[in-house]
């Protein structure tokens, strides 16, 4: 089961640009986050820029607005489209890095670009935000997961979380 995330990037002039990913991973105790993506997308194309991006974790909540922002125009989306804004999510400023977080979204890691070799991009995590909600487990939402469905058509959500056994030695 894969998290699903949407990463948010700007190009040299400022736009914005946001994009789902289901491929996404924590490389090292969430200093490091990576994931694939096409080298012909605009997502790609702006990390490779500026050299900055944004990892948003959304909930079951919005995840037709997400997927909206995934699928706005045809494929490619032409340049310059403001995902974020045209499927109803709202773009709020990050602390460090240009990419603007999505306020909707739960969790926020601000990256610098690490280093990447054709699709695999690495980011460094240069700034947090999550939502107190999450932190003292009064947050009902849940986060969505792909993989373990039938078909394509079937989604997974993160529904409990359990404390790590006692190891005795």
């Amino acid at each position: 089961m894969l998290p699903v995330v949407l990463i948010t990037t700007v190009n040299a002039e400022g736009a914005v640009n946001a994009a789902v990913k289901t491929n996404f991973m924590t490389v090292s105790s969430m200093r490091s986050y990576a994931f694939c993506c096409s080298t012909s997308h605009h997502t790609h194309r702006n990390i490779m820029e500026t050299g900055e991006f944004v990892v948003n974790v959304p909930t079951e909540d919005i995840l037709r607005e997400v997927l909206k922002a995934a699928t706005i125009t045809e494929d490619p989306c032409p340049a310059g489209v403001n995902e974020i804004g045209s499927a109803g999510l709202t773009s709020i400023p990050s602390e460090r890095v240009r990419p603007p977080r999505v306020k909707e979204c739960v969790a926020h890691y601000e990256c610098l670009l690490d280093w990447h070799k054709e699709a695999l991009i690495v980011g460094k995590v240069v700034a947090v935000s999550v939502d107190e909600s999450l932190v003292n487990r009064t947050d009902s939402r849940k986060m969505v997961v792909v993989g373990g469905g039938r078909t394509v058509n079937h989604y997974g959500v993160i529904c409990e979380t359990k404390e790590w056994p006692q190891i005795l030695i």
